[in-house]
């Protein structure tokens, strides 16, 4: 795993904390633009900066990240949290492709897959989420399992370049100029170079707190 991010908010209806971690399991396979359409933007013909516009598209493919909150080409993320709520939000999910798997550890320690039936994926929110389906309840959990009682691996972002907002292709455009012409950082007026990028970019996702769970059937004790 890497761009682990920890993050800790919300509590249920009995004070206990929603402990939440995620991870990106599975990079993109390509970048927002190919290395012609950077170097055509850098003004560059020759071949021997490509690996050079190679790593700035990756480091402006980042940043777009961070600021947006959203994965932006198809990635894999997980998320690890102690226990269920009514609605569960999936971060960097804007937009949701597909929820993979949501493995739970039972009552007897053993890690179970969860049925697709007992929640719904919704891929139309910012970000997408997965709720508890109608007249279905969360399975109950190992009780002394505090870390990654729950793990919910999901895919995340556009399937493709060309269906990228141009507005967003251009924050990446701007922040690859400034990693060009500032390649040690030292430049005093960056900051307005990631602010124009950032411009583009103002559409951030804040992920909601989760839901606690409500609603039991009369059948549970």
């Amino acid at each position: 795993m890497n761009d682990a991010i920890p993050w800790i908010y919300g509590t249920d209806r009995n004070g206990e904390r929603f402990d939440l971690r995620w991870a990106r399991t599975v990079e993109p396979a390509v970048e927002p633009l190919t290395i012609q359409e950077a170097k055509d933007h850098l003004r560059y013909s020759q071949s021997d900066v490509d690996a050079s516009v190679f790593r700035y598209l990756k480091a402006a493919r980042g940043a777009c990240e961070d600021a947006r909150n959203c994965g932006l080409l198809t990635q894999t993320w997980v998320l690890n949290l102690r226990q269920f709520a009514d609605v569960i939000w999936l971060p960097m999910a804007a937009p949701l492709q597909s929820v993979t798997t949501v493995q739970y550890y039972d009552t007897t320690g053993a890690q179970q897959t969860l049925s697709s039936s007992i929640y719904t994926v919704d891929t139309v929110s910012r970000p997408g989420r997965i709720i508890r389906a109608p007249l279905q309840s969360w399975p109950a959990l190992q009780g002394d399992r505090i870390v990654n009682a729950i793990t919910i691996t999901y895919v995340v972002g556009y399937t493709t370049p060309d269906l990228i907002p141009e507005r967003i292709k251009q924050g990446i455009r701007i922040y690859l100029s400034w990693l060009d012409a500032d390649r040690d950082g030292l430049d005093p007026n960056h900051d307005k170079a990631i602010q124009a990028a950032w411009s583009c970019w103002s559409d951030r996702v804040e992920t909601p707190e989760p839901r606690p769970v409500t609603w039991r059937p009369s059948w549970l004790v």
